[in-house]
């Protein structure tokens, strides 16, 4: 059903890579490290490694594009108003600080960031151009207020299916955990020098250089081929699925074969209308014989088949206007071809 979604919305309106978007939010516990090797005296009975308080949590909600490119971020503190601070020199001009009593995201937080942020960012030339903006199934995401931003800006909002990000949401699958590992290893190297509490500054600073290791355009179009989103390819992900068990002992046999199947009806051009659909219909009677096939392969299959002959019946008509048009410019050009005489009466 996700799939039949989005192949849906994308025959309709037939987005490029850079208005289809993913947007979601992740949580960073400051001081929080990573695994990693040391040189240690052997002659010592203990070692210790020296890590940060984790005394506080800070959210960050990120975007990125199928195109590769990333809008700013909105990052949360856990505060009550939001203090210059906590904000280094060099931070990037266009990027936006809030807070919230817990560091968390919330209902507010999901619109302020939709309308300070995604729509200065992604705001096309042309009004009537839509977007498409993937997210997850939070709460804060599917407010009124959002989906009536949505609906009045040209933005068509698909709500990921509960507990699949992990293989669904392109940030989840490539970008959040470099992003983890980048600020862990910042976090390291500020924790040798000293174990204190980490500012909200220099949190902030490492940040600004996580992110510019782990948002990288070719890890954001990765995360989007990943997840079949683009170029849109359900098999990508359907074929991670884990097979079901048959049941039944496996029958093998040489299938006959399918005659109404003929290449050369692709090859003829134009192809034969009532030949085409014939082959459609015999070619999902097959698709839905087999077995080994999983549901949502079935369902687009169909899809497909029904988007083929839809583009079909437009060509053709198009090709005989374009016929029509042809005619009619031939015939008035002969009748502007005669010669002058002059009529005497």
């Amino acid at each position: 059903m996700w799939f039949d979604a989005v192949t849906e919305l994308q025959i309709q309106h037939r987005y490029t890579p850079d208005c289809i978007y993913n947007m979601d939010e992740s949580g960073f516990a400051v001081g929080a490290s990573q695994s990693s090797r040391v040189l240690v005296n052997l002659r010592e009975e203990s070692s210790w490694k020296v890590i940060s308080g984790r005394q506080e949590w800070i959210t960050a909600i990120e975007c990125v594009s199928a195109a590769g490119v990333v809008i700013p971020p909105l990052v949360i503190f856990k505060a009550k108003h939001t203090n210059t601070a906590w904000i280094p020199i060099d931070t990037p001009s266009n990027w936006r600080f809030t807070t919230s009593n817990s560091g968390w995201t919330s209902d507010s937080h999901a619109y302020e960031w939709l309308t300070s942020v995604f729509e200065p960012s992604t705001k096309p030339a042309d009004l009537a151009h839509r977007r498409l903006l993937i997210m997850d199934g939070h709460s804060s995401h599917i407010t009124a207020n959002v989906i009536a931003h949505c609906m009045e800006y040209a933005i068509d909002l698909l709500i990921l299916p509960p507990h699949t990000s992990h293989m669904l949401q392109p940030l989840d699958v490539s970008v959040f955990s470099p992003l983890k590992r980048a600020l862990a290893s910042e976090t390291d190297a500020a924790s040798r020098l000293d174990s204190g509490r980490i500012p909200r500054i220099e949190w902030t600073s490492m940040y600004i250089r996580a992110r510019e290791q782990a948002l990288r355009s070719s890890n954001i179009v990765s995360g989007f081929k990943a997840t079949g989103l683009w170029p849109l390819s359900p098999l990508t992900v359907l074929k991670k699925l884990p097979s079901q068990p048959n049941t039944q002992a496996s029958e093998r046999h040489n299938a006959a074969p399918l005659t109404g199947l003929n290449l050369s009806l692709l090859q003829s051009d134009p192809p034969d209308g009532t030949e085409l659909r014939q082959a459609n219909a015999l070619f999902l009677t097959e698709v839905q014989k087999a077995r080994d096939l999983p549901s949502p392969v079935k369902r687009y299959a169909a899809r497909i088949t029904q988007a083929f002959e839809a583009t079909f019946t437009k060509n053709t008509t198009l090709r005989n206007e374009t016929t029509r048009q042809q005619k009619l410019l031939q015939l008035r050009k002969k009748r502007t071809t005669g010669k002058r005489v002059v009529l005497k009466g």
